[in-house]
């Protein structure tokens, strides 16, 4: 089937070609064909009739000789397209009937010598024309029925018995004409289709050629797995460029360091054989985005260097972004659909340094002082980047002992439902650090990427639930949320630890509401769901929080139950623009999906008042409360519902 499209396809633009190449001489044979027709016969009589005819003949004509000269100016991509073929076509069959035309209309008037040289023509046009549109059978049939059918019915419709014979031969001439065009035309097909197979053979020989002469520069200078350079002839190679720009051959370039996010988890999870294949997918990506003359190196397991000949911030970051996005996109792997985003950083010569080394340094301080700052993927060095990724290093150090040191702590905000009654707290973790409060935002991707989330989670989980112990004596149903890390799922002792928990503090399990992030719809959905549903098994609810400012799929929703959704507090302190129109279309999709809705980050009464209007059940944020610490929870939840038992002891 593939092979038939590609011949079509071929027959088409070769076809075309073959037209266009014919088309002159044919067009000055007819300019001289019906010059001397129109003005050999020409009388008094019929002057201005026969003058307009080839007045408007001529003017066809030198359409068509335009149209061609556009063709012969064309790229070869151009000249292949459809539209020349239909752009031929009606210039031909235009002329075709403007011959019918002079037949039938002046026929009244032909004498005997008109009528025999105007078959002669038409005869000679349709006999041409068998061969010079024999590539496209179709046209050169068309062109023989217009132009010799209308005469010939006209001649038979004649009394007289020889004109009567001469339309029946024109008929049967016709016929003749169409065999002889669909003959032409198979022989043309067949000529076009060995020409393209000798051209075929002729490529696939010299391709054998060049493919030997580089197998064995690439078996020592190309990585194996990724047919990149390799790290010792990608230094080899830009140390030629560094010699061209300190020789002012080049104006500058600018080294991009690029690193895969989850890529580790892939080769985890999947297993290696997979990891090779996204590899050899994003080398391919790669390839496609940059010119021919970057330079592009596998620096080692899921890094890879560029050496771009630009030096124009405006270039530079949009090429950057351009790869961002093309890597970014799903991989289709097998069984498998795998989607990654790539860190890039960038260190530019001569602006940043004018060293190889120095400068590949600079680049993979920027990109791993980006590394899971989304949406933003792409960072150019500079100096605060370099304050920042110690930073980070220290903080990564500090964060080894942490736990042991009993440096985090849980502090709670309450949930509450319209009427502004407590039904839940989100326990949120929290950092001191000699003496200074580290925010999360800082420390848990941290943990994340060192994996020490798992560990930390496992205990957040417990104080969460040590808590919830002690405030379900001041009221039994109140729920506690607890935020849960991606990379906790992927931990094999994930549901054995929530079920351990919940018994040890006697929990009902619909009391603890499991919170993740959006990131999870972009996660391995076989082994996330089957997690899920062994703990919704137990009771236990999922939420998804910060919902809207990520990825979600409805249809994961549906398929994972989940039971709340909690709107991100972005659209809430927009909901008097456009967050409201979010807010609503949420709630609609809550009860087709059958979810609950949360809206957080309420901080004013108005905010409360339009949520309460839209149909949320239930809201959290700062204007019902801050997080609390463990011992004033307790507190606000025994002073918060004394004052509800009160209220209603009064009524």
């Amino acid at each position: 089937m593939t092979k038939n499209i590609e011949h079509s396809k071929l027959y088409q633009s070769e076809g075309v070609r073959l037209l266009y190449n014919n088309s002159l001489p044919g067009i000055l044979i007819t300019f001289i064909a019906s010059t001397t027709l129109a003005f050999t016969f020409i009388n008094q009589n019929n002057f201005n009739a026969k003058t307009a005819w080839w007045l408007v003949m001529t003017v066809v004509l030198a359409v068509r000789v335009f149209d061609t000269r556009m063709w012969l100016k064309c790229d070869a991509e151009c000249k292949s397209k459809k539209s020349w073929v239909i752009r031929f076509s009606c210039g031909c069959l235009l002329t075709a009937v403007l011959w019918s035309l002079y037949a039938v209309l002046f026929y009244q008037q032909f004498s005997i010598e008109e009528l025999s040289t105007t078959n002669v023509i038409l005869a000679a046009m349709a006999g041409g024309a068998t061969s010079i549109l024999s590539a496209n059978l179709l046209l050169a049939s068309l062109y023989n029925i217009i132009i010799l059918m209308p005469m010939s019915i006209v001649l038979m419709m004649q009394p007289e018995q020889y004109k009567f014979n001469l339309g029946g031969l024109g008929v049967c001439f016709t016929i003749i004409m169409i065999i002889s065009s669909a003959r032409s035309a198979n022989y043309i097909k067949e000529a076009i289709l060995l020409r393209y197979r000798n051209k075929k053979l002729v490529s696939r020989m010299e391709e054998t050629i060049r493919i030997r002469t580089q197998e064995v520069y690439e078996i020592s200078d190309k990585d194996s797995l990724t047919r990149l350079y390799n790290r010792t002839a990608f230094l080899a190679a830009v140390d030629r460029v560094e010699q061209d720009f300190k020789q002012h051959h080049l104006t500058g370039f600018s080294i991009f360091f690029i690193d895969l996010d989850g890529f580790k988890n892939i080769n985890d999870t999947l297993g290696h054989n997979i990891g090779d294949s996204v590899l050899v997918n994003i080398s391919d990506r790669l390839k496609s985005c940059n010119a021919e003359d970057t330079l592009m190196c596998r620096w080692g397991g899921d890094e890879f260097i560029l050496l771009v000949k630009e030096s124009q911030h405006l270039a530079i970051s949009t090429l950057a972004h351009q790869i961002t996005t093309s890597l970014s996109a799903p991989m289709n792997l097998g069984d498998h659909t795998v989607t990654l985003n790539a860190t890039i950083g960038i260190a530019i010569c001569p602006e940043h340094e004018t060293s190889i080394t120095r400068l590949i340094q600079l680049a993979d301080i920027a990109m791993y002082s980006q590394k899971g700052k989304y949406p933003e993927r792409v960072a150019f060095y500079n100096l605060y980047l370099e304050r920042n990724l110690r930073r980070k290093i220290m903080l990564n150090e500090a964060l080894k002992f942490a736990l042991e040191r009993q440096e985090f702590r849980l502090v709670y905000q309450p949930i509450v439902d319209a009427a502004g009654k407590i039904v839940s707290f989100e326990a949120l973790m929290r950092w001191r650090y000699e003496g200074q409060e580290i925010s999360p935002v800082e420390f848990i991707p941290l943990m994340e990427q060192s994996g020490r989330i798992v560990d930390v989670g496992s205990w957040v989980l417990e104080e969460a639930c040590k808590t919830l112990s002690r405030m379900r004596e001041v009221h039994a149903e109140i729920c506690m949320c607890v935020n849960i890390s991606l990379i906790q799922f992927y931990d094999k002792g994930f549901v054995n630890n929530v079920n351990r928990v919940i018994d040890e503090y006697a929990i009902p399990g619909h009391l603890l509401h499991l919170e993740v992030t959006e990131s999870i719809f972009q996660s391995d959905q076989m082994q996330i769901n089957q997690k899920v549903s062994q703990l919704q098994q137990c009771g236990v609810k999922f939420s998804v929080d910060d919902f809207g400012t990520g990825y979600s799929s409805l249809s994961i929703i549906q398929n994972m139950n989940i039971d709340y959704i909690k709107i991100d507090r972005s659209f809430i302190q927009h909901i008097e623009q456009k967050g409201l129109s979010i807010v609503q279309a949420v709630m609609n999709m809550s009860q087709s999906l059958n979810f609950i809705v949360i809206a957080e980050g309420v901080e004013t009464e108005k905010q409360r008042q339009i949520l309460e209007n839209c149909g949320i059940p239930y809201m959290q944020g700062y204007y019902f409360s801050r997080p609390m610490e463990h011992q004033d929870a307790l507190v606000y939840l025994r002073d918060h519902f004394n004052i509800i038992r009160s209220v209603v002891n009064g009524l």
